[in-house]
């Protein structure tokens, strides 16, 4: 997966790193942050934390900074909102970078989901609409998991460079690249990735990576499949003759990332939103359910009553 080698430095620059300074430089979204002790800053955005599990009750249009560790972020269907609208004529992002020394200073990214130091680790992320950042998602550290989301519209869906990360079951659509391997270290792509089940659609580039002029002939062969099964791929032009709902021949994307089983049928859709019933409605409907109940019954022991009398 060749790339010019001007970007090395700021993929080696952005693995190592988080984003948080840099979406903040000229980002017109806000950015909300899950603090070390738990607590949602600043506390009024529509998300209900339960323990470990932090649940969207509506549509957010903020940027999200996690500063703790092992947490679900739970979408239930809604969406993380940015402001990229399709044009950028005032910044750069991975894949496409000045000639000039880089200067992080001057990158306005906005970032949907950010892990705020290296040290975090453990988040999932499920159920989630991810649309119209610069970069959907930024996971740069380990033992991660995306599932069931969806990031869509977006420069760059997930930006991936932490070993030992989950991605499944995403519908990735109609970004610029879907999916884009930053290196962790000089010459190496993330390791132990397990990307399955994925849907890559009609993106621009469905995955990609920064990487030296040359390739790193020690690393291993990456398989994006489970041994049975792998992702759709939109741009797939393989046959299934016995069908079985699977490719005939390997999806490659170059000599070093192939997909040995691809779907030939879309396996994930965008998560839906099933709006919550607040509780109060809940206690309301119970009551007036209890008062009906109790007027039935206190009507045939009336009814019941008279007919003894008339008898």
């Amino acid at each position: 997966m060749k790339k010019i080698i001007i970007i090395a430095f700021a993929l080696m620059f952005l693995s190592s790193t988080s984003l948080v300074g840099l979406a903040s430089v000229a980002s017109t979204v806000p950015i909300i942050r899950i603090l070390s002790d738990g607590r949602i800053d600043p506390p009024t955005v529509p998300i209900l934390r339960n323990g470990d599990v932090y649940t969207f009750t509506a549509n957010v249009h903020v940027q999200i900074v996690v500063d703790i560790d092992n947490i679900v972020i739970d979408g239930a269907g809604y969406t993380l909102q940015g402001n990229y609208n399709g044009t950028r004529t005032d910044s750069w992002v991975v894949g496409q970078g000045p000639e000039q020394e880089y200067d992080e200073t001057q990158v306005p990214w906005t970032i949907g989901i950010d892990l705020a130091n290296k040290n975090r680790h453990n988040l999932t992320v499920k159920n989630l609409n991810i649309r119209n950042f610069y970069i959907g998602m930024y996971i740069w550290t380990p033992n991660n998991t995306i599932t069931g989301c969806a990031l869509s519209d977006n420069i760059v869906g997930i930006l991936l460079s932490g070993d030992s990360n989950t991605i499944t079951k995403n519908y990735i659509a109609y970004n610029e690249e879907g999916i884009f391997f930053g290196v962790n270290q000089p010459g190496n792509e993330p390791l132990n990735i397990i990307l399955t089940h994925n849907s890559f659609i009609d993106n621009a580039v469905h995955f990609s990576g920064c990487f030296c002029e040359d390739y790193n002939t020690t690393e291993p062969m990456h398989t994006w499949d489970d041994d049975k099964e792998g992702n759709y791929w939109s741009d797939y032009n393989g046959t299934d003759n016995n069908s079985d709902g699977i490719g005939d021949k390997p999806y490659v994307i170059d000599v070093q990332n192939q997909d040995r089983y691809p779907l030939m049928q879309s396996v994930a859709t965008p998560p839906t939103a099933t709006p919550r019933t607040p509780v109060e409605t809940i206690i309301a409907a119970i009551a007036l359910l209890t008062i009906i109940v109790a007027a039935v019954i206190a009507y045939r022991r009336r009814k019941k009553k008279a007919a003894e009398l008339n008898a």
